[in-house]
């Protein structure tokens, strides 16, 4: 889920900062909506004190990229096996033979909280044209 989840959080905080600090720039006007399909803040903080475990229970490494797709479609990460063919080798780097993850989750854990602390408000007060 922190993988999934983040995905949200960094497209509403994206549009947040380029109004905060470009607002005024022609560019920026350029910014016409934005759709989040995602978790919502409240179930994400809920989520975060299981997320150590299952970042801890993931396989530290792989024989191979058919592993990698197998791995994130039989833990439920990726609910279709075309969308773990595609979603799941992006997330590995080939080290002496071996598939390991690109992203150490766990160094990310001090910024869980607030990574996803007050979503719902910045979400809210983005200003989006009518």
């Amino acid at each position: 889920m922190v993988g999934h989840s983040m995905g949200g959080s960094i497209a509403v905080k994206t549009v947040h900062h380029i109004q905060t600090l470009n607002g005024e720039e022609e560019w920026a006007k350029h910014i016409m909506g934005l759709f989040v399909i995602d978790v919502v803040e409240g179930s994400a903080m809920e989520a975060l004190p299981f997320m150590e475990n299952i970042v801890l229970k993931r396989p530290k490494k792989f024989k191979n990229l058919q592993g990698v797709v197998q791995y994130g479609y039989s833990s439920g990460s990726v609910r279709d096996l075309t969308s773990a063919k595609v979603s799941m080798p992006p997330q590995v780097k080939e080290v002496d033979g071996e598939y390991v993850w690109k992203t150490d989750l766990i160094a990310t854990k001090p910024h869980w909280v607030p990574w996803f602390k007050g979503l719902t408000q910045v979400f809210l007060d983005l200003k989006i044209p009518k």
